[in-house]
């Protein structure tokens, strides 16, 4: 008698996010407990964030990530605080993924336009 186990759907696993994250790749600060740290943002979405640091953050923790947007010829700052979800060793540095605890005005500003730019266009 052959017995095969069924094959198990780890989708609710390995997708908890919201929504898609677009790709990128923007020079970014994480400011933590006082510290500044260089990092680049690798992934984004209205909801999450994803980015790559020198420095580990523990999950849980609360930190602000800031990076700049042009606007009419003039480079903007935009401030997210970020929940950290994940930190993983990736090459000598570390992943960090996380929800947007809040966000600023230029932020949403800033993800209105490269969503808009991810359109299909007809």
């Amino acid at each position: 008698m052959d017995q095969t186990t069924p094959p198990v759907d780890n989708s609710a696993f390995t997708n908890r996010r919201r929504e898609n994250r677009l790709p990128s790749h923007i020079p970014s600060l994480l400011i933590q407990h006082g510290r500044t740290v260089y990092t680049t943002v690798v992934n984004l979405s209205s909801k999450g964030i994803g980015f790559l640091s020198a420095v580990e953050v523990p999950s849980d923790e609360e930190v602000v990530i800031t990076f700049e947007r042009l606007d009419a010829n003039t480079m903007v700052p935009v401030n997210l605080k970020v929940h950290v979800h994940t930190c993983q060793e990736v090459d000598f540095e570390y992943y960090i993924g996380g929800s947007i605890a809040s966000k600023s005005l230029d932020y949403k500003k800033f993800f209105e336009i490269i969503e808009a730019a991810e359109e299909p266009h007809e």
